[in-house]
């Protein structure tokens, strides 16, 4: 009887291994930030941010984890933290974790550009946990009494998605080049008409004693011409505008792919609460 139990026992032990060794562990949820930080706390996150940053730049996940976690536990409206904490739990394999990250991130920053993007990230690793899941379900164990957790190799980093300019200041520019070749056109064809009417004055340098019906069409002419400058220096005005925005906007953009540096494009998010402003510039304290 009792050598029965005993293998009733070591059977049950073979049949629950696998899902104890896959198992991640718990997960944890971030509290709600009700309160502003303090200047001293302000100061001691971003320590800690700045640790954090050298060690995951060492691929030192568990370390970078704690100090991100010190950080956002002192500053809690430091929101795009958690984009940061979530890639390293993805990194150190723990998942689970990291859509814990992504969807409270997605909670309080509900107007972030990222959104959609971020809500497509938590359906890819929620597919991914349901896969490994189902792998360690279906793994035959291994003999003996306990099997051991299957090592997950660290995800590749996310390439650098770099900085690029925008179309809009050349369609400017297109724009006022078209004006300006309208408005052009039009004010040479009305000045060579007028040019013309002026013929049939005497005086046809200054355009005197004219009969009635070409000094009327002179006039129309004339007012046309106006109106052709006019249109003219709107359509170079444009140009310059365009070209002064696609000047700014290149600026713009070497900068942040400089700042980018090898940076993955989470981490490149800064730490801002409403004491930590100014960082998007940099990515870091």
């Amino acid at each position: 009887m009792l050598r029965n139990l005993k293998s009733l026992f070591a059977a049950l032990a073979l049949l629950i291994a696998p899902a104890i060794a896959h198992a991640e562990e718990p997960t944890k949820s971030y509290p709600d930030c009700g309160r502003e930080p303090t200047d001293a706390e302000v100061a001691a996150a971003k320590g800690a941010f700045q640790a954090g940053n050298a060690s995951f730049n060492e691929a030192d996940y568990a370390r970078a984890l704690d100090y991100w976690e010190d950080a956002y536990r002192r500053d809690c409206t430091a929101n795009p933290l958690l984009l940061n904490l979530a890639r390293a739990y993805e990194l150190a394999g723990r998942k689970r974790q990291a859509v814990v990250a992504l969807e409270t991130f997605v909670a309080r920053e509900p107007n972030s550009g990222e959104k959609d993007q971020i809500n497509r990230r938590v359906e890819v690793l929620k597919k991914k946990i349901a896969e490994e899941d189902a792998a360690a379900a279906a793994a035959p164990p291994t003999s003996g009494t306990a099997v051991a957790p299957t090592v997950t190799a660290p995800l590749a980093p996310e390439p650098v998605q770099r900085a690029k300019a925008s179309p809009w200041p050349f369609v400017t520019m297109g724009v006022g080049v078209v004006v300006t070749g309208v408005g052009a056109a039009s004010y040479f064809g009305a000045k060579a008409k007028a040019d013309e009417l002026a013929k049939q004055c005497k005086d046809s340098v200054h355009r005197i004693d004219c009969p009635a019906s070409v000094k009327t069409q002179g006039d129309a002419k004339n007012k046309e011409m106006r109106t052709d400058s006019v249109v003219t220096g709107v359509g170079v005005a444009v140009i310059v505008g365009g070209a002064i925005w696609w000047f700014l906007d290149k600026k713009s953009v070497d900068r942040a792919n400089a700042n980018q540096g090898t940076w993955q494009r989470p981490l490149v998010a800064p730490l801002v609460g409403r004491q930590l402003a100014g960082l998007s510039l940099s990515g870091a304290f």
